[in-house]
């Protein structure tokens, strides 16, 4: 949302005002539908600089890169996970696709949504609207995620038996993984 640069940013300073020295960061995208591109860009720049995030082709083809413009505080950090389920969609999907292809980051949980698409809203004075796509978006490998997802590099399902005991297997797997680092 809109919040969503400033709340990053002070969550980041946060950690690096507690944690000098950090080895692993988890990211946890799971149930969020999207948001703004801008915001997934800005999330990446805390991880890498200068390299696409996202590419947006247009009907006739044409790709254009969006580029990080800013180097954060986890460039160096070594273990990047991020928490994918089939909620994790758009922007979110933009974030855990460029982490994984730039950073080498670790997929933990399931397959995502599978939204690859930039739409324009037009709202009308009788209080309806339209939703026209305008470009596709593409992962800095180009890969187009619409309706296939990104997959996860460890799948972890979440039980009926971890719901009922409000238990995250995902969460845990995920700071299983970044220990090792």
């Amino acid at each position: 949302g809109s919040e969503t640069n400033k709340d990053w940013a002070k969550a980041v300073t946060e950690i690096n005002t507690q944690m000098k020295e950090l080895d692993s960061v988890i990211v946890d995208v799971r149930g969020n539908p999207g948001g703004y591109l801008q915001s997934a860009v800005y999330l990446a720049g805390e991880f890498y600089k200068d390299a696409p995030v996202v590419f947006q082709e247009d009907p006739y083809g044409n790709q254009t890169p969006i580029n990080t413009n800013r180097v954060g505080s986890f460039d160096k950090v070594p273990g990047v996970f991020v928490l994918i389920d089939e909620g994790s969609a758009s922007a979110s999907e933009i974030l855990a696709g460029s982490l994984k292809e730039k950073r080498s980051a670790v997929l933990v949980g399931k397959k995502s949504f599978g939204k690859g698409t930039i739409q324009d809203t037009k709202d009308f004075e009788d209080g309806s609207g339209v939703h026209i796509t305008i470009a596709k978006w593409l992962t800095p490998d180009k890969t187009w995620v619409h309706k296939n997802g990104l997959n996860p590099d460890v799948e972890v399902t979440i039980s009926k038996d971890d719901i009922e005991k409000q238990h995250d297997s995902q969460l845990e797997k995920a700071i299983e993984l970044a220990k090792k680092y």
